[in-house]
This record gives structure tokens, sequence and C-alpha cells, in this order.
């Protein structure tokens, strides 16, 4: 499933990166949304008013924290096709199963990924379609929320991936196949530097293969957007990701499993920052639907279309 996910996402991904060799941005809004049916339906009630969108629980666990990303995601989804009609009643409504799945157990809370897909018709001709996919929430155990909507992709190159002299040992051919991937999300308002290392642990003492300082940026479409740290590596085996917040004087490790490029972590690790600067590590478990997991992100088709 995850093979072809990332083959589609490869031969549909348009030209509209800009940028320079070590930073790159897209505009294509987040959740993604599409053009649906061309011929309308009569048999399901039209959806005229948006719902309110569900209060977060007040001391959840993980299982109420879930269940109410689940809940959200669905209103949120539905909610989108009614607005966009800007009035007309969206007809034929579809709204389908929301999904949610839990990446960090922090002290503080919960981060998860949610998703939701909707569609609907409007008047005589066309329709229109939002798919929320692997939507970052934080949801408190003191009963706060916070959506980390994004509505840009932030690139940071980082040149050429690590890769092994004996090519059994790379998972793709380097520079023929997107490397691994870090998905940085941000919950403070980016308002703080963060520094990301990698140590490749595999044969031998640990060896720094990556590093790179997300520094802010007054030109950036901070806070809403996702940085990418990009085909970070394509050889096989274990690493240590260590994210550190000099600002708040806050850092955190975390193994991470490179195998192949169909597995989980090879897109999906994430980087959390928190309210106050706390940065937290996570994955989503194998076997997510990938709508609840990163990636592959657009940088990788980027360098190659702009030959950087």
């Amino acid at each position: 499933m995850r093979r072809r996910r990332l083959l589609a996402a490869l031969a549909t991904l348009p030209a509209s990166l800009a940028g320079c060799l070590d930073r790159a941005a897209t505009t294509t809004q987040r959740p993604t949304k599409t053009s649906t049916r061309s011929t309308p339906k009569t048999t399901a009630t039209p959806l005229t008013e948006t719902e309110p969108l569900p209060d977060p629980p007040d001391s959840p666990d993980g299982a109420d924290a879930l269940s109410f990303v689940r809940e959200y995601e669905r209103v949120a989804a539905r909610n989108e096709v009614v607005e966009y009609g800007d009035g007309a009643p969206a007809r034929n409504p579809e709204i389908g199963d929301p999904a949610a799945a839990l990446v960090v157990v922090a002290d503080a809370g919960f981060y998860i990924f949610g998703a939701c897909s909707a569609d609907a018709h409007y008047g005589e001709h066309g329709g229109y379609g939002i798919n929320r996919h692997e939507v970052p929430h934080f949801v408190g155990r003191d009963g706060t929320h916070e959506v980390g909507g994004w509505s840009a992709v932030v690139c940071g190159a980082t040149g050429e991936a690590y890769a092994a002299a004996d090519a059994e040992e790379n998972a793709v051919v380097p520079g023929e196949g997107p490397g691994a991937e870090i998905h940085l999300f941000r919950f403070d308002g980016g308002e703080r530097a963060v520094s990301v290392a990698v140590d490749y642990l595999d044969a031998g003492a640990p060896r720094r293969v990556f590093s790179r300082t997300v520094e802010l940026s007054p030109d950036g479409p901070d806070p809403a957007y996702e940085y990418v740290l990009s085909n970070v590596a394509v050889r096989t085996g274990e690493y240590r990701v260590a994210v550190d917040v000099p600002e708040s004087d806050r850092q955190t490790t975390a193994k991470w499993t490179l195998t192949h490029p169909e597995a989980v972590s090879w897109n999906g690790l994430s980087v959390f920052v928190g309210d106050g600067g706390r940065p937290h590590v996570g994955l989503p478990e194998a076997g997510t639907d990938d709508s609840l997991v990163p990636g592959p992100s657009r940088c990788f088709r980027h360098r190659i279309e702009h030959e950087e």
C-alpha cells in the first residue's frame, strides 16, 4: 500500500516548489481538495448548516483523545463541504469514516494524527471534495486542544543522502529514489529554532550523518507549515535522532530503524515541538492506514526536477 502511495505521489507532484538549494516551499493547501462527481445525486438529504466542533474531554486518557480526534475530523470534513457551497445546499453529501492514530504519549497529553474525507455536489454541475489526512493534533490532559494547521511544506535539503558503499546495504539507489524523511510539526507558534541531528549506530561507534538547525525565517509561511528534513539516508540500519530546542533548553532522543521505503518509519518519523518548546519524537504504529502517516513529501521530486 505504501509503495503504491509513494509511486502515485511522485507521479502527480507539480513543479510548484520555489526556493534555493537549502530550502523550498510549496503553497499546496492542506488538507487536499479535489474535484468530485460530475453528475449530481439526489438520494441524500442536502447539508445547509455547519455543526459545532466538539469540545475536548476534560481529563482524557489515550482512548478518549483518539475518540475526540475522530469526531473532530468528521465534523471538520463535513463543515468544509458545507462552507464551500457559500450558502448553496451541499447535495448528496458523503462523509468518510474518520480515523486517528496515536503518535506520542507525553506527560502533558497526546500527539495524534487524524483523517477524514467528505464530498458533495452544488447546483447542477460539479462537486467538491476534501481529504483531510495526517492532520496533527495535540490533546492535553488538562482539556486543551490544538490542531497543527498548515498550508505549505518547507523542504530542508540534506545534500546527498547517507548511504553505504555496499549497495546491498541501501534500501534505494542514492539519487534515484527518495531517502528517508523526518517531519517537523510546530505547536509553539514557530517561535524557536529547532536542531535535529542523526547518528548511524550500526557498524561501530555512532557516526553523525546529518545535522540541521531549522532557524526562524521572517519570509517563511510561519507558523502554518510543515518542515521536512528530506533525503536524510538510504542506508538500512539503526539510527539515533536527537532534537534540541536551545532557547527552551529542552532535548529528546529516539531510535529510528530504516528497513525499506514501504515501512512506516521511512516517511513517518515526526517531531512535535509543543507549547513552551518541549520536543517529542514519535512514529505511528506499523500497519497504520496511509492517511495517518506523513509523506512522502514533494521534496525529492523538486530536487530532481530542478537538478539540485
